[in-house]
């Protein structure tokens, strides 16, 4: 496949406004207070994908990337909503170029969802936080 970076269609309820002033807030190897967002690196990313028994949703992106920073703000309002019932990560693709060639990623953003550690589930494309929430849900572990 040969797809070009960033240049698919954009989601309805995305706006490119929504990234005016509002840089993608990444906390390096550690948990955010965006509800357990975290981000991974080559070195973190079997740490913390092999210590889950929680699904893990991974949202490759990339800085110059117009398309993944719209969506950063959609995909941390998953995260906090959907926190405790799966893992939320993020990989920065042009950083960790090897975490993003083990995972064959053609374009940007690219969301993965992984259980045990094998992916179950792949999209390639933006989705707004209610798009991801109704794209998990089969995946995810019920609350009581």
């Amino acid at each position: 496949m040969n797809r070009l970076y960033g240049n698919g269609p954009v989601p309805k309820g995305f706006s490119t406004q929504s990234i005016v002033g509002a840089p993608a807030q990444i906390a390096v190897h550690k948990r955010s207070s965006g509800g357990g967002l975290i981000s991974l690196t080559a070195a973190t990313f079997d740490q913390y994908v092999g210590a889950s028994d929680l699904p893990v949703v991974i949202h490759f992106w990339a800085r110059w990337c117009s398309v993944s920073k719209t969506m950063s703000p959609h995909f941390s309002a998953g995260a906090r909503k959907l926190a405790g019932r799966a893992l939320f990560a993020r990989v920065e693709t042009d950083q960790e170029t090897s975490l993003a060639r083990r995972y064959g990623i053609e374009c940007v953003p690219t969301l993965v969802l992984l259980r045990n550690g094998r992916e179950i589930e792949r999209h390639c494309g933006a989705m707004t936080a209610g798009q991801l929430d109704l794209w998990l849900q089969p995946h995810l572990r019920k609350t009581t």
